[in-house]
């Protein structure tokens, strides 16, 4: 432990100290609007990914013109009403570009807002493929549903030889619901067999499990929360079904369940990184920087960090910070230095590595990676 500390006190001294010191400061700002749930139920989402963002925003605040990026951070409170009352506060205030940490579902509320503005903006958690069609102004640095479903489903299929999968979702959580739909469609395109889909917004669904004869299913696919996920696992512990979870699903339960994280080692997950995985200079910083919260891992803060890569590189090649040259390179970019490595933009969809990961020791360790 004391290594690791002396490790982290280095990586801070050193890396506190690359900003641009050099550039003076023009005495102008760039105000770059942020979406974060802070309050309620989603609060773990928009905390884990400011984590990420002010760690990136510190290390490079300044650009080479010597303008400073400001972030303006609105609380959401986790609900559409109060989403869109952050977002109208934000373009009230004339941001340059947004960052939202908000979820699917909430972002999909917001369609009639963003059918009237062309302020550029950066989601990072929500996935449903959807999004990037409300205007044209949006760019996804998550992965999609549509990508996520499929790697999920030739990972189940063409990796681990299973041909038999159980589904567990919540039918009214958009992003749940929608990614179970593109998994359900592509498992069965490559003649996978779905035994079981379970809704968990239905009272007996734990009920309805505990009955199942689990002997031929080898995996589940779960698109659950991560309390919910607990109550599954311990339905499982003494079986031989595995869950694959969707992304995010052991950065929520670190900060939520710190006392049944036990119940999550052997299980896999899609996941935009990998503790193994090469990350950039910062990469080791930044872990550190988490560690001291039990947030290694953290795909959120890891996201904010590449959106605000992202928002960098386009700062900097956009003179005047005009709205349709930084919407331009948002939804088409060259390379971004990312904190997992390189990434692009293409369609505003990120082109990035994707990760399956099995959890052991409540580290993600790298099963496989796709392109």
């Amino acid at each position: 432990m004391k290594q690791l500390l002396l490790m982290c006190l280095l990586l801070f001294s050193f890396f506190g100290c690359t900003q641009q010191k050099r550039v003076h400061l023009s005495g102008k700002v760039v105000k770059i609007g942020v979406l974060a749930p802070l309050s309620r139920e989603n609060k773990r989402y928009g905390y884990q990914s400011l984590l990420g963002l002010e760690f990136a925003n510190k290390h490079k605040t300044v650009l080479a013109n010597g303008d400073e990026i400001v972030l303006e951070i609105v609380d959401t409170n986790s609900s559409s009403q109060g989403t869109q009352k952050a977002l109208q506060s934000l373009l009230d205030k004339n941001v340059t570009a947004i960052i939202s940490f908000v979820g699917s579902g909430n972002m999909l509320a917001l369609k009639n807002m963003l059918h009237k503005t062309d302020t550029p903006m950066i989601v990072t958690l929500a996935t449903n493929d959807e999004i990037t069609t409300l205007n044209d102004s949006i760019s996804q640095i998550c992965m999609s549903n549509q990508r996520e479903a499929l790697v999920a489903a030739h990972y189940i299929k063409d990796e681990k030889f299973i041909n038999n999968v159980g589904i567990l979702y919540y039918k009214e959580n958009p992003y749940s619901f929608a990614l179970t739909r593109q998994f359900r469609d592509y498992y069965t395109k490559i003649h996978g067999k779905e035994l079981f889909c379970l809704d968990f917004s239905r009272r007996n669904a734990l009920q309805k499990l505990q009955s199942k004869d689990l002997k031929n299913v080898k995996m589940i696919f779960s698109v659950l929360n991560a309390k919910e996920s607990v109550k599954v696992l311990k339905i499982l512990q003494n079986s031989d079904t595995k869950l694959l979870f969707s992304d995010g699903a052991l950065s929520s339960a670190k900060e939520m369940l710190k006392d049944d994280l036990h119940y999550f080692e052997g299980s896999y997950i899609i996941e935009h990184y990998a503790h193994d995985m090469r990350g950039t200079k910062d990469y080791k910083s930044l872990q550190c920087f988490l560690s001291n919260k039990n947030l290694q891992d953290s795909s959120y803060a890891f996201l904010a960090y590449d959106a605000y890569a992202l928002l960098y590189y386009t700062l900097q090649n956009c003179s005047g910070y005009k709205r349709e040259c930084i919407n331009a390179l948002f939804q088409n970019s060259d390379i971004i230095e990312g904190i997992a490595g390189n990434f692009s933009m293409e369609n505003a969809k990120a082109k990035r590595k994707i990760y399956i990961d099995k959890i052991e020791n409540l580290r993600l360790k790298r099963e496989i990676v796709t392109y």
